[in-house]
Formats: C-alpha cells, sequence, structure tokens
C-alpha cells in the first residue's frame, strides 16, 4: 500500500504548505503519514538510548578488569544493580553478557530504524509523484498547453526523485542527531567541563562552514535548470525522431543531447567537488579539536585514563557524525530547489483545476448540440472564436470546414468540455454543458495524430475502456473494418503493434483508434481531420466504416475537402477567421 487512504492527489496534505524552502518542505514530510514519522522517531529514540547504553557500560567493564580498581556498590550501572537486586553477582561474566545484550538490541533496533526510514521516504516520493501526476491530470487544457511536456515529465521523475534522496538524508540528519544526543548524554555524566569544551569546539567548525550553505542552494538551483533542458530535449527528440532521420540530423541531435547531459553531469560535480571539500576540512578539523580535548582532559581536568579512554572514544565516534550533520544539511539545502519545482507545478496545477464533470452515466444526446453567443480566446492568441449561434443536430454527422488557423480545433475543444466559453452558453439538450452527467465518457475523439500504444491489438483497444469483452471488441473491430485483418495475424488480438503503432500502416492505426472509439459506445463521436494524412485507399476504408455508422450516432468530422463525404454528411458547419457559421443542411443532390 502505497497510501493509507484513497489517493485524491493532495493526501497527507489538508492545506498547503506555508513558507518557503526548508519550512515548506517540513511541513509537507511531516502531514505526509504522521503515525508513520511517529514510529521512526520512535525506532531512533530507542536506538539511541541503547546505544547510549552500551557506551555506559564501558566503564564498569574497564573497572572489573582491574583498570581502574574495584567499583563501589553505588557505582554500579543500571544492569549491575538490576543483577544485585536479585541476589546475583555483578563479574566480568556477568558484565560482558550485559552488554552484549544491549549491543544486540541496538543492533536490532537499528536495523527496524532503517528500514522503517527507507519505507517512509520511498513512500514520500511515491506520494509527491501521485500527487503531481494527479494534478497535472485534472489541471485545465489551455493551462497544459502553456506548458512543456518536458517540464513536467522532469518534475514528475528527476526532481522528485531528488526530493527522495533529500528526504533520506533528512531522516538520517535525525537519525545522526539523536545518537549524538545519546552520546553527549554519556560524555556529560563523565565529564561536563570537557563535554562543553568540546562542544563549543564543534560550534566554531560549523560556523567557520555555513558559508557554503548560498553556493549550495545555486547549485541546486542550476542543476533543477539543466534536469528540465535535458528533459525537453529528450522529449523534443522522441517526437521528431522520423523528421531528424530523414532530413540526416542525427549528429546534430546527439550533439545537442550530450551537451545537455554534461551541463546536468557538470552541476553534480560541482556539489560534489564542494561537498568532499566540507567533508576534508571537517575531518582535518575534527582532530584538532580531538587533540585540543584530549590535551585539556590530560592537562587541565586530570581524567584518569580509563576515563580518558572512554571520552576519546565517544568523540572520536562523534566527529564523523558531526560531518555527517553538515553533509546531510548541504545535501537537503542542494534538494530544495527540487521541491521548489515540485510545489511550483502542483500549485499552478491546482490553482488551474479543470471543474469536475458531474457524476452519473453518460446523458444521452438525443436533440442536439447548441451554442448561444459564445466566445473565447487564448490567452495569448491574436485571434477569438465567436459562435453567434449553432445547433449541431443529433444522430446526424457534420462537417466542420475551414482554413488551417480558422478556430476549428478551439471550436472542437469548446464542444469536448476543454475549454469553457468565457461567455455565452452551450447546451446539450438543453442542459448547460457543465451540468451534463458523464459528458466526456460519451465522447470518442479520434485526432489527426492517431494515438497507437505499444503493446498489443487487445491493449490499444482495451485503452480508455473498461475490460471489454471478446464479443465486444469484434464487434468495434467489424464496425471499424479492421476484422479480417485482426484474424490474419500471427497472434490476434494480442499480436505486438510496435511502439506508437510501428507494425501498422496509416490506414490500420486510424481503423485501429476508430473501433477503439467505439468500443466506449459514444453519444459523440469526432474525427479531428482524422483521414488528412492518408492515402486515397485508406481514406476510402475509413469513410466506408463511418459511412455504415450513419445515422447511429452523433458524428462531427473537420475536414478540410468535405466533398469527398458525399453521402456520408447531413450538414455543413463553416469556420472562417475565428467566427462559426450556423449548421447548415446538404442538399440531397450533394449527398448523392
Amino acid at each position: 500500500m502505497l497510501f493509507r487512504q484513497p489517493f485524491d492527489g493532495r493526501a497527507g496534505m489538508s492545506s498547503p504548505p506555508t513558507g518557503d524552502g526548508m519550512r515548506a518542505y517540513l511541513q509537507t514530510f511531516l502531514r505526509f503519514d504522521p503515525p508513520a514519522i511517529r514510529q521512526a522517531v520512535a525506532f531512533n529514540l530507542a536506538a539511541a538510548l541503547a546505544e547510549g547504553a552500551g557506551l555506559a557500560m564501558l566503564l564498569p567493564l574497564l573497572a572489573l578488569a582491574g583498570v581502574l580498581g574495584p567499583l563501589p556498590q553505588a557505582g554500579l550501572p543500571m544492569p549491575g544493580r538490576m543483577l544485585a537486586a536479585l541476589g546475583l553477582d555483578w563479574n566480568l561474566e556477568t558484565a560482558l553478557l550485559a552488554f552484549v545484550a544491549i549491543v544486540f538490541l541496538q543492533s536490532q533496533l537499528a536495523m527496524c530504524r532503517e528500514r522503517t526510514a527507507q519505507h517512509l521516504f520511498i513512500r514520500f516520493g511515491d506520494h509527491l509523484r501521485g500527487a503531481l501526476y494527479a494534478a497535472i491530470a485534472r489541471a485545465r487544457w489551455g493551462f497544459l498547453l502553456d506548458r512543456h511536456g518536458g517540464e513536467l515529465a522532469g518534475v514528475l521523475t528527476s526532481e522528485v526523485q531528488r526530493i527522495v534522496g533529500g528526504t533520506y538524508f533528512l531522516l538520517r540528519f535525525f537519525s545522526v542527531a539523536v545518537l549524538g544526543l545519546a552520546y553527549l548524554a554519556v560524555a556529560f555524566w563523565l565529564s561536563t567541563p570537557l563535554t562543553l569544551l568540546a562542544l563549543s569546539t564543534g560550534l566554531v567548525l560549523w560556523l567557520l562552514l555555513r558559508g557554503a550553505d548560498a553556493v549550495t542552494r545555486r547549485g541546486g538551483q542550476a542543476l533543477s535548470l539543466a534536469n528540465r533542458r535535458l528533459f525537453e530535449q529528450i522529449q523534443e527528440f522522441l517526437s521528431a525522431i522520423k523528421l531528424i532521420k530523414i532530413h540526416g540530423e542525427e549528429a546534430g541531435s546527439v550533439r545537442r543531447f550530450r551537451q545537455e547531459i554534461e551541463s546536468v553531469s557538470g552541476q553534480q560535480l560541482v556539489f560534489n567537488r564542494a561537498h568532499t571539500r566540507l567533508q576534508a576540512v571537517h575531518r582535518a578539523g575534527g582532530a584538532l579539536a580531538l587533540a585540543i580535548v584530549s590535551y585539556a582532559a590530560l592537562v587541565w581536568f586530570k581524567l584518569p585514563p580509563a576515563t580518558l579512554l572512554v571520552m576519546v572514544a565517544i568523540f572520536a565516534r562523534m566527529l564523523p557524525q558531526l560531518a555527517e550533520l553538515h553533509g546531510g544539511r548541504q545535501q537537503l539545502l542542494h534538494m530544495l530547489p527540487a521541491f521548489t519545482a515540485w510545489r511550483g507545478l502542483m500549485d499552478a496545477c491546482e490553482a488551474q483545476r479543470a471543474p469536475t464533470e458531474v457524476e452519473g452515466p453518460a446523458a444521452p444526446l438525443a436533440r442536439g448540440i447548441a451554442f448561444d453567443n459564445v466566445a473565447f480566446s487564448h490567452a495569448q492568441s491574436h485571434q477569438a472564436l465567436r459562435v453567434p449561434h449553432l445547433e449541431i443536430p443529433a444522430l446526424k454527422t457534420t462537417a466542420i470546414v475551414g482554413a488551417s488557423g480558422a478556430g476549428k480545433t478551439t471550436l472542437l475543444d469548446l464542444l469536448c468540455g476543454l475549454h469553457a466559453p468565457q461567455s455565452g452558453t452551450i447546451l446539450v439538450d438543453s442542459v448547460p454543458l457543465a451540468q451534463t452527467p458523464g459528458w466526456c465518457r460519451g465522447i470518442a475523439y479520434i485526432p489527426q495524430e492517431t494515438i497507437i500504444q505499444a503493446g498489443s491489438v487487445r491493449d490499444n483497444l482495451a485503452w480508455g475502456n473498461d475490460a471489454p469483452d471478446d464479443a465486444a471488441i469484434w464487434q468495434a473491430l467489424a464496425q471499424a473494418g479492421l476484422d479480417d485483418l485482426v484474424r490474419r495475424l500471427p497472434r490476434g488480438l494480442d499480436t505486438e503493434v510496435g511502439e506508437r503503432g510501428a507494425k501498422l500502416s496509416g490506414g490500420e492505426k486510424q481503423r485501429l483508434a476508430l473501433a477503439r472509439a467505439l468500443l466506449r459506445r459514444p453519444q459523440l463521436l469526432i474525427l479531428d481531420e482524422a483521414t488528412g494524412a492518408l492515402d486515397a485507399d485508406n481514406r476510402r476504408l475509413v469513410l466506408e466504416s463511418l459511412r455504415a455508422l450513419h445515422g447511429r450516432l452523433t458524428v462531427v468530422v473537420v475536414t478540410h475537402r468535405h466533398e469527398e463525404l458525399a453521402g456520408l454528411i447531413d450538414g455543413v458547419v463553416r469556420v472562417e477567421a475565428g467566427r462559426v457559421g450556423e449548421w447548415q443542411a446538404v442538399a440531397a443532390s450533394e449527398q448523392a
């Protein structure tokens, strides 16, 4: 289970995080799964207590070994007092057994701590990725048009993965900090003045190295930008790979890709160099601090040799942890721009959330669709679409014709509900489109660039449809004029079609898309230049399939050449320079 509750895209975030940077990130993380976070904290505290108890056992062991001489009964550690209360002797054998038991307990607690932390930060990454995916899916179409697909893919993958890595360091930071407090508790018990001196030297070293914070943040921002450019380059390459090969531009494309890779790796190397430099300074500074503490212990505080050994052991274990704390903080600062990118895109998508479709089964389209004084324009467009009055009758086939850029696609987007009119109303059987139950589920749309997924024929037919049975699949294939071809394929419905349908011809892909659309049992079938890129034979096959549907459902066909639809269409709507005319019936002579 990735989520403890039904996923709605904002799980774990009852309200948006406030503040910027680290505070916003911590708020988002702490709201994700409080019970799991409390469990991780409990394991950390328990493991730290067990580690501290193991260290506290060193002095009694040294005493029992004869290094310090015998300890008084009052000086016995907790295990010794417990054994004495039970009437058992506190000797070297029982002390060693107690020490082994404590270390075994600590190792088990540490294992549980690490497993809990790993589970937590992996699930947190899944949560962020799933929340953003859902927000993108719900965003308005106009908003998505203004976003580069590479940006969306980059944040969903690379940037979220960076947040996952940063969250690992956050949990590790907490574990090391709690363990350091356990070490300090034992150190204060042994020598308060010496521990304060060690803390002072460590604080000075920490303050001297804080100047790298700004550099780390800038490096994280540069890496986010480089990752975004890389994903944009990848997407553009994959979408244009056929044209690249036709033009012989492979070398130039590879060169640009290598430049983007080098930009990303260069930013990572810059951070790694800074990180390792800090680690080296920590090691050198830590050695100096340990020397100062050892000198003070021997010369100023006159600590007994055994106590000094334990203190040196404690501080020797704490110094690498201090370096790890500072390194983990640097990793978090370097990650924060990735979280900022996630949060910015998430908030933008939520602010541009499309209205929720009215629930319920798809309402029947019985009379028609009416546009009344509708106006719409894109934010960056220089041309508005105006629809003074348009009625598209039900159970008729309508051709929408007009020059490129006239506004045909925008009209279809309004018809599908992708855009809401900025003025005027769209009615479906006299009901406002936004209030029509299941409107999107009653639409089947076939674009000019047919979308065929990698997989089998069956996989493509099932895409967007609720587990259709074989009888429904073969019926749809027959209606699309593709059933004979599929029966001749080596594995029938389970034959692989290749990436983007590479093993199919253009006409076969269009008819497969038509069969998939018919499986939806739509009230409205829309074909947006679906035959424009086909040769005459394949165009004829697709049109024959459409002719078999004539009069059985409402069909809207966008085309430059409505003459080729003779005998198929009932009416024509002309779009000229952003103005949509009225529905005009096709004369019987034109149908012949």
